[in-house]
């Protein structure tokens, strides 16, 4: 087979032209093999997964239950609305324990979901007039309503944010 013949990016072709004799010295053929290994898999670089940043919230989080609010001058809520939202979770026959509140408004910089997920591993997360999207996601129930403050002042938001508030943690 001449060399003109075989395929010169096949490397099967490539072994079998690799061990036909390459040159002469002095009259004595010297035959040459070189084997053409296929290349190994490139592989990524494991890299270290991001650590789980903490956060500071109200609550223990003994349910799941995230609540997000955005309050700008209070850690947690005006204290009308926080004593609104005490008084909803015994409605609910829930603890401040069982739940965990958190102010975005307080953070350095907005938190990705990925990052809430890792820390609260929330089962529902209720958003209370924060300005923060939280994709759907299958097995996770989403609720986005209106702040404590706007209920407190709207008795329909109330009654809308209630009705709905009841049938996603009872």
């Amino acid at each position: 087979m001449s060399r003109s013949a075989i395929n010169t990016t096949d490397p099967i072709a490539l072994r079998y032209l690799m061990t036909e004799a390459v040159f002469d010295v002095r009259d004595v053929a010297i035959k040459a093999t070189v084997e053409v290994l296929p290349e190994a898999p490139k592989t990524e670089v494991a890299r270290k997964p991001d650590p789980v940043p903490q956060f500071s919230f109200y609550g223990k989080n003994k349910r799941c239950y995230l609540f997000l609010t955005h309050e700008q001058q209070h850690d947690w809520m005006p204290e009308a609305a926080m004593a609104a939202f005490i008084k909803t979770l015994a409605a609910l026959n829930l603890a401040e324990d069982d739940v965990a509140l958190l102010n975005l408004a307080t953070l350095a910089e907005p938190p990705s979901v990925e990052q809430l997920t890792l820390f609260f591993t929330p089962k529902v997360v209720i958003n209370l007039g924060a300005p923060f999207a939280w994709p759907e996601q299958d097995g996770l129930n989403i609720f986005h309503t209106y702040a404590f403050g706007e209920m407190l002042a709207d008795a329909e938001k109330k009654r809308t944010f209630w009705t709905a508030i009841k049938r996603l943690l009872i």
